[in-house]
């Protein structure tokens, strides 16, 4: 059986998972998790009654993430490269065809790097 590039592709968010265990920030871990098992289980199943909770579970990654930057005060170059990260997921999202293996690196790319801005 192949496995969906829509469910493996959530292990690009297992790096800013670990590196939020190492740095103690729990509340981003328990987060990235949440993301992982509903990203999984919306994907496997796709059933439209986990879409919500997958969108309400990124759109919170999303604040968290900004609310790192921010407590970093934008420390450059991570939130730099974080916004460049920003618009290719805009534009895979909305202009490429959909492939969320792409959208879940960028995705997980950009966490990575709001986290190396909080830490560094």
């Amino acid at each position: 059986m192949k496995i969906k590039s829509k469910v493996w592709s959530n292990a690009f968010f297992i790096v800013p998972l670990v590196l939020t265990f190492w740095y103690s920030l729990y509340l981003h871990s328990i987060i990235i998790s949440l993301v992982i098992v509903s990203s999984t289980i919306y994907h496997l199943s796709n059933e439209q009654k986990f879409k919500l909770t997958d969108k309400i579970l990124a759109h919170i990654l999303i604040a968290y993430n900004l609310y790192l930057c921010y407590l970093s005060e934008f420390k450059q170059p991570y939130f730099l490269l974080a916004l460049v990260f920003v618009f290719l997921a805009l534009y895979i999202l909305y202009k490429k065809e959909k492939d969320d293996w792409e959208w879940h690196a960028s995705s997980a790319m950009i966490t990575l790097l709001c986290i190396l801005a909080y830490v560094s």
